[in-house]
């Protein structure tokens, strides 16, 4: 537990230092407004940090980039869809929580880097970190049940935005638990990519609307909401009796 809290603990470290310096000298000499110069420094930081899992070795195992099979694959799209649908009635329902980063990502979603950071890069390296580093490194110490809701917990905890503390350890657990499943990257780094650009599209194109239910109107949505819940529970039955 303390080695996967330390490279958390890195992770905001290289963030906060090397990543704020940069912002503060790519705005000094080039003349580019804020909001750019942080989506630069951000960019900068997550290569950082994945050159330094990548020198430690904890992206060494081969097994990482496997694709595992395209009916896995097939399941993992529809497990992932239907928990961002519920994860947005979750949202709803903890909606009085306070949004502290709402403005700085509505900036970042402004911007096509911004967009390529938060839709792309950042899930990239967050499934390195809190996948293959993280949870590599808790199932060697714990049983997998314990392993997998640690690490939700650490993904939770790291987002350090009240509003998105809940949905990201709820997303985390089954994140974690497809890699266990599988000991690859790509069916997380799918989701992830996946939850957030249409995060992204949706704050985008409906800049108005606060939830999924705003946009459909309620009874179609709430008969997504059921339909969503079956193909969860139909989704992670097929991939636990499925090998990667």
């Amino acid at each position: 537990m303390k080695k996967s809290i330390l490279l958390v603990l890195l992770y905001l470290l290289i963030q906060a230092i090397a990543g704020g310096a940069l912002s503060l000298l790519v705005i000094q000499w080039s003349g580019i407004n804020r909001e750019i110069a942080i989506i630069i420094a951000l960019l900068v930081s997550d290569v950082i940090m994945a050159g330094i899992l990548v020198q430690q070795g904890y992206l060494s195992d081969k097994r990482l980039l496997h694709p595992t099979t395209a009916k896995y694959l097939w399941w993992t799209l529809i497990a992932g869809i239907s928990a961002i649908f519920i994860s947005d009635t979750i949202s709803t329902m903890t909606d009085f929580m306070p949004n502290w980063l709402e403005s700085t990502f509505t900036n970042m979603e402004g911007t096509w880097l911004g967009i390529l950071a938060i839709a792309i890069i950042g899930p990239i390296l967050e499934e390195m970190l809190f996948r293959g580093a993280i949870t590599s490194v808790l199932l060697k110490t714990y049983t997998p049940k314990k392993a997998i809701i640690y690490s939700a917990l650490i993904f939770g905890i790291f987002h350090i935005n009240p509003a998105q503390i809940l949905t990201a350890f709820l997303l985390g657990l089954l994140l974690a638990w497809l890699f266990y499943k599988t000991h690859s990257l790509i069916p997380g780094i799918l989701i992830h990519i996946l939850n957030n650009s249409l995060s992204v599209y949706f704050s985008r194109i409906y800049p108005e609307a606060d939830t999924l239910a705003d946009i459909m109107g309620s009874v179609p949505y709430y008969i997504c909401l059921a339909l969503a819940v079956l193909l969860v529970v139909a989704s992670i039955w097929q991939l636990n009796k499925k090998k990667g």
